[in-house]
């Protein structure tokens, strides 16, 4: 048996990755304490746009171990490390088998199941460990692979919140108050959030005085969430949704007395209001996952006001003229329930 060596490294078509050279390096690295039995060995890594080979060769360019691994980004240093691994183990096993087996020193390493089998059936060979489990049939996706996140149909998430918001544009002032809302994946990327909102505004309405707004909607929103490459639950992701808002506005009636028109008539006092509220408008919201099934939201939402309807408090001149457009910022906490 000839002495150990290194194996020679060879980097090809390096060109579909974006970090050609950390990936190069980091393969040398990986490689750099393994030793090849025999005569020398090669450890081939080659790249295209969707997988990354990898290949040992003897001194004679026979093939000696083949790996083929899917590549789900444009950087190559992640399937160069696992190349790195894969062909360290694959030639640790081979300088640990007996040298003096006839059909070992010409055995041809695969990852296949169909070819373990094969070569399981060769007395010679059936003791044999294998040098690389054959890969998982169907091997599920991470979500987090994709442009916009889909789960498998078994695990579609379902998440509870609740948020706090400051709204403008609906023309009696500022805005505050609390939120419910829920996140429901259907399928092929999209989220459904339905929400329940009721908010008060901040300060009273000029120049009555007592008269404050009450404000009650609830929004449906369908939703794309984009995720940030990061592991499940452990980053963050961005959700572009468009949905409207359902509800009503409320004047409360005035405590003060009104003059009145009338020598013989009593004071008036002006008369309580509700109108209705409808909006349409994009929403987007920035979701970081804290761990566990807990994140935080921040969220915009933007409207264009469909109904325009004036208040006008006759007794003491208030007067509500809603704008065409109307926002509001929510900062949430969600629970992801599955």
């Amino acid at each position: 048996m000839d002495a150990a060596e290194p194996p020679n490294i060879v980097f090809e078509q390096p060109a579909p990755c974006s970090d050609a050279a950390r990936a190069e390096a980091l393969l040398r690295r990986t490689l750099a304490p393994a030793r090849a039995p025999r005569a020398s060995r090669t450890v081939t890594m080659r790249v295209s746009a969707a997988t990354a080979e990898g290949e040992i060769t003897d001194d004679t360019g026979a093939p000696v171990a083949h790996r083929v691994l899917v590549k789900g980004t444009a950087e190559c240093a992640g399937v160069a490390r696992a190349v790195g691994v894969w062909a360290s183990l694959v030639l640790d096993a081979e300088l640990h088998r007996q040298p003096d087996d006839p059909i070992v020193s010409k055995l041809t390493i695969s990852s296949s199941a169909a070819e373990n089998k094969a070569n399981a059936s060769s007395p010679k060979t059936a003791d044999l460990p294998p040098l690389w489990p054959a890969p998982a049939i169907n091997e599920t996706p991470s979500p987090e692979q994709f442009a916009i996140l889909r789960h498998a149909p078994d695990q579609r998430s379902l998440e509870l919140g609740v948020s706090s918001f400051l709204m403008g544009g609906t023309g009696a002032g500022a805005l505050a108050g609390p939120a419910l809302y829920a996140v429901i994946e259907v399928g092929d990327g999209i989220f459904l959030r339905p929400t329940l909102a009721f908010g008060r505004t901040l300060e009273e309405l000029k120049p009555s005085g007592d008269v404050y707004g009450t404000w009650g909607i609830t929004r449906f929103d369908t939703c794309l969430r984009i995720p940030g490459f990061y592991r499940d639950r452990r980053g963050m992701q961005l959700d572009t949704c468009a949905g409207a808002d359902v509800g009503f506005l409320h004047f409360d009636q005035s405590s003060a007395n009104a003059v009145s028109t009338s020598d013989a008539g009593p004071p008036s006092r002006a008369a309580a209001r509700t109108i209705p509220f409808l909006a349409f408008g994009p929403s987007l919201g920035l979701r970081g996952e804290l761990g566990s099934e807990l994140a935080v939201e921040l969220r915009g939402v933007l409207g264009l006001n469909v109904i325009r309807e004036t208040f006008q408090d006759p007794a003491f001149g208030s007067r509500v003229d809603p704008p065409l457009l109307g926002g509001r910022v929510e900062l949430g906490l969600s629970w992801r329930v599955r």
